[in-house]
């Protein structure tokens, strides 16, 4: 990293005009003192803003040549979205699961887990199943979801899509505002959080957001919490250079829950078999839906740290440069008993032990020039951006080495566990190092303001060490790799306005998922290469009926290859994933009171040649796992009830069947899931009641494969009411 200090000390850039900044974020004063979020919970589709997602042209949406969702603050606030993970499942096509081993992963387009990238306002966390947690949404300003391989310039991965959590950030000119909101709901679930913002002078501002959540959880023994803390502070000593220093930190402690145990419909006391569905009539025991199978003692904690200056200068009305340096650490811990397996000859249910421990620091450098020419016939907008980033991971892994069977250190019974203590475990510790370099093209071109080109190259180069050491201290050579990959990433993308009101696109990209999730399909990493994914889009966005109206339409079609190798010596084959699918989002405003929304997606996913390494089973021609084959959301909302201030909303969400693992032999069926709202807005606050799941529908959102013999279940009914004011 000396190198990239030095370089960052040496070029001192900075990117767009203080005025592009407070447009691209899309705060203002006036925003900050109006907190009119009626009608918001029927989102917009945001066609008339700019996201920053896959917008290095800094494009209006409509005018993007690919899909990129985004779901603002209004319709946050609106719906009383607590987490990012309740935002992303309203986008469309995007199902998200909970598991305490990866909290939240996502699946969207036919792909999921590390086939979906997070990014932290435009900066990569790394692979989702290893950096994901529950985050508040009270600090973020929008979320995005840039849909499949579009995006070159959120590093590697991303065969379904990017997620891009966007935070608040302080603006000038702006008097002190002072937002709080607070909530109560069911499980003794409690949120309070306050922000800050204000100008200290004309050249610079601050903002400073705390955010604490608690809950008892709805699963006995699972109380959880989380706490986040954020500050910036914006510097402008010219009108064409401002500078930013931001810092994140967050704190949890998750529930410990691991999931409830499939059994034998012939021995369950309330069998529900419209959860799950097993080739060997195995299901969900109602009995035991709130009942907790960990230890006493188990442990789920994340400690985080985001710091990151960003530079802005603008050189001329036609270019303008930028600069990121930033760093992120994080430490976690799992000590859990997490695999619950029924045991058909003592009717009970067998534990394990697993400790995990994560130590992780990314830092970095980016840089990117914007530069404008040509006339008014012919336009170009040139970005040039360099990144370099080096990602430095431990991890420790605890069993007991002394048991028979890692899978069953003891048993408990399946009505009433008695919890036990965790015990102790033998540790090993696997280390990992990548550094990245990569220089990323993009270029548009506009002809006559009717067609518009977008070329894309990432040129990538990538140091990969990975030590995997045993438990008697020794390096386990054949899952252990020292190597050197330069790769490539390609889009090419076509937009035109077939009016002033709708326009067409059509792109094609090429790029590859991350190195660490495709190392499992290799049994020596010495054979090892990175994957290729490879995806055309056709799609429409369309803004008409005076606004009133947004559509949008994506048809898609997504290849993932990776060559795997079965055992030791055994030659390189090659596994093949497919996806084709359409998407539709819809909103409508009726009348000034009344407004209609949703959402459609269809995914056609499989596998081609395929062989499951972490299983050793043929899943060729079956479907991925957690892919429905479509989804559905709807919402309306209507204000102004008896001519007051009062709002009602209601949602609707339906989520088709999915495979639990990737034999296809295990079933999570469909279910439907109602949420509704009531809120009453005075001058300076907004009171809201919100009740989730509203028919109290037992469902199995997610599988993790890891955890075949259990399911996590999602919620129950539970109700909130929130209070939020600003003055």
């Amino acid at each position: 990293m000396t190198c990239i200090l030095s370089a960052f000390i040496t070029v001192n850039l900075a990117v767009s005009d203080q005025a592009d900044q407070a447009d691209f974020f899309e705060l203002s004063l006036g925003e900050l003192a109006n907190f009119d979020v009626t009608g918001a919970a029927v989102r917009s589709l945001n066609l008339n803003k700019r996201p920053h997602s896959n917008n290095p042209h800094r494009l209006n949406n409509q005018l993007i040549s690919a899909s990129v969702e985004v779901v603002d603050r209004k319709t946050i606030e609106a719906r009383s979205l607590k987490n990012v993970v309740e935002v992303v499942e309203s986008m469309v096509g995007v199902l998200s699961g909970e598991s305490p081993s990866e909290p939240y992963s996502f699946s969207t387009r036919g792909f999921s887990r590390n086939s979906i990238n997070v990014l932290y306002d435009g900066l990569s966390m790394g692979m989702s199943t290893l950096n994901m947690r529950p985050k508040n949404t009270f600090n973020v300003e929008q979320i995005e979801v840039a849909k499949g391989v579009s995006s070159l310039t959120a590093e590697e991965g991303g065969a379904g899509g990017s997620v891009n959590i966007i935070s608040k950030k302080p603006q000038l000119n702006q008097a002190t505002a002072i937002d709080v909101l607070t909530s109560y709901g069911r499980y003794n679930t409690s949120s309070t959080n306050v922000g800050i913002s204000s100008a200290i002078n004309e050249k610079s501002a601050y903002r400073i957001g705390v955010s604490r959540y608690s809950s008892d959880g709805w699963v006995s023994n699972t109380d959880s919490s989380t706490l986040e803390t954020t500050a910036s502070y914006l510097f402008a000593p010219s009108d064409s250079f401002n500078i930013t220093a931001s810092l994140n930190y967050e704190d949890d402690s998750l529930p410990a829950y691991w999931g409830t145990p499939l059994v034998p419909a012939s021995v369950a006391q309330d069998a529900d078999g419209s959860v799950v569905s097993t080739e060997d009539n195995r299901v969900i025991d109602k009995a035991t839906r709130y009942v907790n199978y960990n230890v006493a003692d188990s442990v789920i904690d994340s400690t985080s740290l985001w710091s990151r200056i960003d530079m802005n200068w603008t050189l001329s009305a036609t270019t303008s440069m930028q600069a990121t340096i930033y760093q992120f650490d994080a430490d976690r811990q799992w000590q859990n008993a997490e695999s619950y397996t029924y045991n058909t000859t003592s009717n009970d249910i067998r534990r394990d032990r697993l400790l995990i421990e994560h130590e992780r620091q990314i830092q970095g450098l980016n840089l990117a020039l914007n530069h404008g020419f040509g006339n008014e016939n012919l336009k170009h907008d040139l970005v040039i951006k360099l990144e370099s980033s080096e990602n430095d991971f431990t991890r420790i892994t605890g069993f007991d080495m002394n048991a028979a069977d890692f899978y069953d250190i003891d048993s408990v019974d399946l009505y009433t566990p008695q919890a036990g203590v965790f015990g102790d475990v033998d540790q090993r510790q696997d280390k990992q190092i990548k550094t990245l370099n990569a220089l990323v093209l993009e270029h548009r071109v506009s002809i006559e303001d009717a067609w518009f080109i977008d070329l894309g190259v990432r040129a990538e180069h990538i140091s990969f060490d990975r030590q995997y050491i045993q438990f008697d201290g020794t390096i386990r050579q054949r899952q252990s790799l020292d190597t050197n990959i330069n790769q490539m990433s390609y889009y090419l993308g076509l937009m035109h306005p077939i009016s002033s009101q709708h326009n067409i696109y059509l792109n094609y990209a090429m790029k590859h998922d991350p190195i660490e999730n495709d190392i499992k399909y290799f049994y020596d990493l010495s054979n090892f290469k990175p994957s290729d994914v490879n995806q055309w889009e056709l799609g429409l966005k369309s803004v008409f009926n005076e606004d009133r109206t947004e559509l949008t339409l994506a048809i898609y079609d997504i290849e993932k290859t990776v060559d795997y190798q079965s055992s030791d010596n055994a030659a390189l084959k090659t596994n093949e994933q497919t996806s084709q699918g359409a998407e539709f989002a819809i909103k409508h405003e009726l009348n000034a009171q009344f407004r209609i929304g949703g959402n459609l997606a269809y995914t056609d996913a499989k596998y081609g040649h395929y062989y499951d390494p972490e299983w050793g089973v043929d899943a060729s021609n079956n479907r991925p796992v957690n892919v429905p084959e479509s989804m559905l959301s709807a919402w309306l909302s209507y204000n102004t009830i008896f001519n007051l201030p009062i709002e009602m909303g209601l949602g609707y969400n339906r989520v088709d069947k999915r495979f639990a693992n990737t034999e296809n032999t295990t079933v999570l069926d469909e279910y439907q899931l109602f949420n509704v709202f009531v809120a009453y807005k005075a001058d300076d606050y907004r009171l809201g009641f919100n009740v989730r799941n509203l028919t109290d529908e037992i469902y199995a959102p997610w599988s993790d494969t890891f955890y075949p013999d259990q399911v996590v279940l999602g919620s129950p009914r539970t109700y909130e009411i929130s209070v939020r004011a600003r003055f």
